[in-house]
């Protein structure tokens, strides 16, 4: 792998002696404004850790739309897929004390897991749970997670992975998914007899002194710190909310479920970088399993535009860890999106230097912008103007303009209909249950009886198709619903898939596959 110029380890250097209280040498705070206005981001904390050293740690903005509490060191953010790392680390430990091997088969601990593939179950090993490779599609089944509050039962989840058929192979193929890391944080309590939750609580944040990061509920101590989501919804920024049960862990939780603060996220950082060690006589994982965690497992594609940003030339998923090459040095990292939360963990081992970012709102562009803003001046490139670079092109914007106008001309589904009175009724998917299709004064409204959120208006579309559109406009996941008929033409059942492209991948519709059934 190339090295670094001896200019830019001069530059790392100097970089490293600044003074912790000059923070606007660190952090380009007016650059970090221009990107959080242009994006309309309410409130960001960003943090770099340097030589095992905090060198800067800052907030901007606020934690809630229209209050003028601020973004601080200790404001709690949902990291969502930045708990991968958390779920493999409590395995990693558990690995350590011999209670796990990363090659043990899955079944041995779970007995109740089963692919689609009989065979494949069987082979199926911890590895392949963190690694995107199992063969299953891209974000398959994730409906049982999100939108929250989500009615499943992690139980339920390891129970209906068995409906869910591959549509790549097994060990060869990278698909993106979120319900085998589920399947692996239940590797715990099979094995300790604690939650994850309490698990990686007590044996990694706690050790850490990660006193405002957690994988349960947030204490009522701790409330206040708390930062609420947001996202632009019709044009506007709002907020955006998601309601819990406080007495039911979150299904979601070892895929994406962890709250922390940009203090305690710079404490994880500090030990990722450290591989594992605490302080001089105590690890929170070996040095063995520190490599593990980061070793390639999967190969994933190389963008064209990471090429051309950061010079890279492979790109792979190790153990809840993305990791590849920029600018001649090794990068560490990964991504976490949920709903009015994103956050970008960035390491760079090889020069002792870790950066994390975490916004109240839902922009992915706004996160890249923020991270390469901070990011890339230690890499050499201090003349790319990120904003620029990141916001979306103006034929982008007018495709999604154009789209939304014509969704907005579609008639509504009107129950007087002779067509439309075919489409009444319930429909049951193996995985994520009954849909009802449903009069709604003169109108037709679908609802799903597991998922909260998921209650919209059916405009007619075409053939035997009708448009959903969710009353939560902040789901951006509308969709449309196909129509199947039998022998007789009498409808049989239907399929969804999502509107448009730019839909999260979590919104897996194409893997429902509905059959109309009589209610008793």
């Amino acid at each position: 792998m190339p090295k670094l110029s001896p200019l830019l380890f001069t530059f790392v250097a100097l970089i490293s002696s600044i003074n912790l209280n000059v923070q606007a040498k660190t952090l380009n705070e007016q650059k970090i404004d221009s990107i959080m206005e242009h994006f309309k981001i309410p409130g960001a904390a960003i943090g770099i850790v340097q030589n095992g050293k905090v060198v800067a740690a800052q907030g901007f903005g606020v934690k809630t739309l229209g209050n003028a509490a601020p973004i601080d060191g200790d404001s709690i953010f949902k990291i969502a897929s930045n708990t991968k790392a958390f779920t493999s680390a409590a395995l990693a430990i558990l690995v350590d004390e011999g209670k796990l091997s990363w090659d043990g088969k899955v079944q041995s601990y779970l007995k109740d897991f089963k692919l689609h593939d009989p065979w494949v179950s069987q082979q199926f090993n911890i590895i392949d749970l963190l690694t995107h490779r199992s063969g299953l599609g891209l974000g398959a089944g994730d409906l049982m997670l999100w939108p929250e509050p989500s009615s499943f039962t992690r139980q339920e989840v390891l129970h209906n992975l068995r409906y869910l058929k591959p549509t790549g192979e097994f060990r060869a193929d990278y698909a993106y998914d979120n319900l085998l890391y589920i399947v692996a944080g239940e590797l715990i309590p099979a094995v300790t007899g604690q939650s994850w939750e309490q698990f990686v609580e007590q044996r990694i944040m706690q050790p850490l002194g990660m006193s405002h990061c957690f994988a349960g509920n947030v204490s009522d101590s701790k409330q206040q710190h708390i930062a609420t989501p947001h996202g632009i919804v019709n044009g506007q920024l709002q907020t955006i909310i998601r309601t819990t049960d406080p007495n039911k862990p979150s299904v979601s939780g070892p895929a994406g479920g962890i709250q922390c603060s940009l203090n305690d996220m710079l404490l994880w950082v500090k030990v990722q970088l450290a591989q594992g060690k605490i302080n001089s006589t105590k690890h929170l994982f070996s040095s063995e399993q520190h490599k593990m965690m980061w070793q390639t497992q999967t190969i994933m594609p190389l963008s064209a535009s990471s090429k051309r940003r950061d010079n890279s030339h492979f790109s792979a998923y190790a153990l809840g860890w993305r990791v590849n090459d920029m600018d001649g040095t090794l990068q560490v990292h990964h991504t976490g999106s949920l709903a009015g939360m994103y956050s970008f963990v960035s390491l760079f081992p090889e020069l002792d230097l870790g950066f994390v970012v975490l916004t109240n709102q839902q922009s992915s562009a706004a996160r890249s912008s923020l991270m390469y803003t901070v990011m890339k001046p230690y890499l050499g490139d201090n003349k790319t103007d990120w904003l620029r670079e990141f916001s979306p092109k103006k034929s982008q914007v007018n495709k999604a303009n154009i789209v939304a106008q014509q969704s907005s001309i579609l008639s509504q589904a009107k129950v007087n209909e002779a067509i439309n009175q075919q489409y009444l009724g319930a429909y049951d998917d193996p995985w994520l249950g009954r849909f009802i299709i449903e009069a709604h004064q003169d109108r037709l409204q679908i609802r799903a009886l597991r998922i909260e959120k998921f209650i919209g208006d059916l405009y007619e579309y075409g053939k035997d198709q009708l448009l959903i559109r969710w009353h939560d406009r902040s789901l951006e996941a509308d969709a449309i619903i196909s129509f199947k008929r039998d022998g007789e033409a009498k409808v049989s059942g239907m399929t969804i898939a999502p509107e448009s492209s730019k839909i999260d991948f979590s919104y897996d519709f194409q893997d429902l596959d509905f059959t109309k059934v009589k209610i008793q």
